[in-house]
């Protein structure tokens, strides 16, 4: 079994750019239909979203680590009982998820910040988008697994199909459902992969679900869950003290510089997730070179990227308060705002890359501490101190020095792993 880089990059980077598309689309609209409010409110509700996105693709990509060192190991009997528990353990899970939230979800909006028209927005999303948790979970979570069956080109056509669906459903649905429209067009797309992708796995000789593969699954998922999850704790943080420091133009003006930022941490994460199914295979196999050259291309490829979203920083200046009708007030807010987010950007590549290959070499301690490190201790002591010293420059300057404490981290555990080797 061998595995080629290109096959996984490019698509990985590709279907996660889709993914981030969603959003840019739902802003697009509910910001040409219902202004500041609307986007608002789907900045604060995005957390709740994002979590069960993250869930799936925890699940996918932690059961999938495992699969592929079962196979690097040649332990096919074992790699196939792994697959059949994370499928029931995606469906499961999803179930589960949508039962808790549509339990909590209005006290959470407002533990949020959302308040008046913002909270009746938010809370016609959220409604949809709990009873549908088990589509947006399977769907992200079997993506992951047929990256990490090879059928890497397929995974792409069903998010690229499930993006056609989504567009096409805000198109039909938006003007005159608002929020409530925009997340049955989730639901429903998010659906349609689900389909497309049970149907790419199916097999001929499935194996049972093995028990005893449930918790080394579910511990493995606790890494890739936060990364994928871990940016919209800090936006959570970051809509807190925006709305403290600014109102509802702040959150607005944040809502539109994330669809930027956050498209970026897409192709950034597609990166890592594209060099994982082969870092996990090589570690497996005990192969290190083929392991230091996908580490060494994955590194080559963050750079280059970074350095293109350095240069494109101007444009989003000029364009995106015009193609998401913001207020003059979050325009003007936008200005500072991206041109300190981009000094932002090689760090989040780097703590991205750092944490995705440790999960990837089944070193969830590590991984964990990193990723987590982030929304529990560097992003809210920054937010707290730094709005108060530079007010809404504050606020933006805050993301990039949790970038760079959390960077440092991570290169002071990568030195200690070479003294210990």
């Amino acid at each position: 079994m061998q595995f080629k880089l290109s096959k996984y990059i490019l698509p990985s980077v590709i279907s996660m750019v889709l993914v981030g598309t969603y959003t840019n689309i739902d802003g697009f609209f509910i910001g040409n239909v219902t202004g500041d409010d609307g986007l608002a409110a789907i900045n604060i509700v995005w957390p709740i979203v994002a979590l069960i996105t993250a869930i799936g693709t925890g699940i996918g990509v932690g059961g999938s680590v495992l699969l592929n060192k079962l196979r690097g190991a040649n332990d096919q009997k074992g790699a196939a009982e792994v697959r059949s528990t994370l499928l029931f353990l995606l469906f499961a899970v999803g179930v589960l998820t949508g039962g808790l939230l549509l339990l909590c979800y209005k006290p959470l909006l407002v533990w949020m910040g959302a308040t008046g028209t913002v909270y009746d927005y938010a809370a016609d999303y959220a409604l949809i988008v709990c009873i549908g948790a088990v589509f947006q979970i399977a769907g992200a979570g079997l993506v992951a697994l047929l990256r990490n069956e090879q059928k890497t080109y397929f995974s792409m056509i069903c998010c690229i199909v499930g993006l056609v669906v989504h567009l096409a459903l805000d198109w039909l649905l938006v003007e005159k459902y608002t929020l409530g429209g925009v997340a049955l067009s989730t639901v429903l797309s998010q659906a349609v992969i689900m389909v497309l992708c049970l149907i790419a796995l199916r097999s001929p000789d499935r194996a049972k679900l093995n028990k005893r593969y449930i918790a080394p699954i579910l511990i493995a998922s606790t890494s890739p869950l936060g990364i994928n999850f871990v940016p919209s704790v800090v936006l959570l943080f970051t809509n807190y003290f925006a709305l403290e420091a600014g109102g509802t133009a702040a959150v607005s003006a944040y809502a539109v510089m994330s669809y930027a930022v956050y498209t970026f941490d897409y192709v950034f994460q597609g990166v890592c997730d594209g060099i994982q199914p082969v870092v996990s295979y090589c570690c497996g196999a005990n192969d290190q070179q083929g392991e230091r050259r996908a580490i060494r291309v994955g590194a080559w490829v963050l750079g280059v990227s970074v350095a293109v979203f350095m240069a494109l920083t101007p444009a989003l200046i000029a364009v995106m308060p015009k193609v998401f009708a913001t207020s003059g007030t979050a325009e003007e807010m936008m200005r500072s705002g991206f041109i300190i987010y981009a000094f932002s950007y090689p760090f989040k590549a780097a703590v991205k890359f750092i944490g995705s290959y440790y999960y990837a070499v089944g070193k969830t301690t590590v991984s964990n501490l990193l990723i987590y490190a982030d929304p529990v201790v560097f992003t809210p002591l920054f937010l707290a101190v730094l709005s108060k010293v530079w007010g809404m420059d504050g606020i933006w300057w805050s993301m990039t020095f949790a970038q760079v404490a959390v960077t440092i981290l991570g290169a002071i555990s990568f030195l200690h792993k070479k003294r210990v080797r």
